[in-house]
């Protein structure tokens, strides 16, 4: 072999490994958006979820305490009542 077919070797050895990482490399990164993209529309679903049971919570306890302010009257009656 002389020194051209090697340098020719070299050169083919280079651009192949170099196309085969490339290719490589777009895969996994298209894996890992597409694992990306999964897992934030779970992460997302589960904040909306979260979010919900606490609108939710906080609206029944709003419900109790506004009953229990408009029945305030009542309540002192009792209480005075009791009193006596």
């Amino acid at each position: 072999m002389n020194e051209d077919i090697i340098q020719d070797l070299k050169q083919f050895i280079a651009v192949t490994v170099s196309q085969r990482t490339t290719s490589l490399r777009e895969d996994i990164v298209g894996d890992i958006r597409d694992d990306i993209k999964i897992l934030d529309e779970k992460l997302s679903k589960k904040i909306d979820d979260l979010s919900d049971s606490v609108a939710e919570a906080i609206s029944s306890s709003n419900d109790d305490v506004d009953s229990q302010l408009k029945d305030h009257d009542r309540r002192i009656s009792k209480l005075e009542r009791k009193v006596v």
